[in-house]
């Protein structure tokens, strides 16, 4: 990202309003209420955008393959950091890097890629898509895709179909703008739950390059 306009690509139903610099959205029929929705979405989503990165905290339940555990992500521009770890670190993964390279790191693997997405489907079972993901825990859709949104009064995903994963957002934390407590995600038998306990907004500490 250059701020939360994150460098694209790189760390989840139906109204309208036009997302601009996110995705295309079907038409909202033109009622008072749903007009204040989508105003209040774009409002929401311009100001998501105006933030240089974000810190992490929360805990990732996945069935259908891969690790569960406590979970922290940083993101600096384009940089990110994230870990997650079961109890007492058992089975740690590590990914760290930018747009061009990310570097893992498990009990089972340790290696730079510049294809990070594919190198964990087929050595971990993760089904982590990295180009999305970090917009999709601020409850935006990814900018380099069409999404399929459903707001609430307040101009919030209730959620969004893209890139074939389903994202289905609440626990809504109060604030300006208010962030997503609890997110699921699901493409075919896969599916992950993220509790968020802390997300911060503003330009995370910076991160080194693997």
């Amino acid at each position: 990202m250059s701020g939360l306009r994150f460098a694209r690509p790189l760390l989840a139903l139906a109204v309208g309003a036009a997302l601009g610099a996110c995705a295309p959205l079907r038409s909202l029929p033109s009622t008072e209420g749903q007009a204040n929705a989508a105003a209040a979405w774009e409002q929401r989503r311009s100001s998501l955008e105006a933030y240089e990165g974000f810190e992490l905290q929360g805990r990732l339940a996945v069935r259908g393959g891969g690790l569960s555990g406590a979970l922290r992500w940083q993101q600096s521009g384009s940089r990110f950091r994230l870990r997650l770890a079961g109890p007492f670190g058992a089975g740690a993964l590590s990914l760290e890097g930018d747009d061009a390279l990310v570097a893992i790191k498990s009990k089972d693997v340790d290696l730079i890629t510049a294809e990070p997405e594919a190198v964990l489907a087929s050595r971990t079972g993760w089904r982590l898509p990295l180009t999305a993901l970090r917009w999709w825990v601020l409850g935006l859709p990814a900018p380099e895709a069409p999404a399929s949104l459903q707001l609430d009064g307040q101009g919030r995903p209730l959620g969004f179909s893209q890139l074939g994963w389903q994202l289905r957002y609440s626990d809504w934390r109060p604030g300006s703008p208010s962030l997503p407590g609890r997110i699921e995600a699901q493409q075919d038998n896969w599916q992950a739950l993220l509790l968020i306990e802390n997300l911060s907004l503003g330009a995370a500490p910076a991160l080194s390059l693997p």
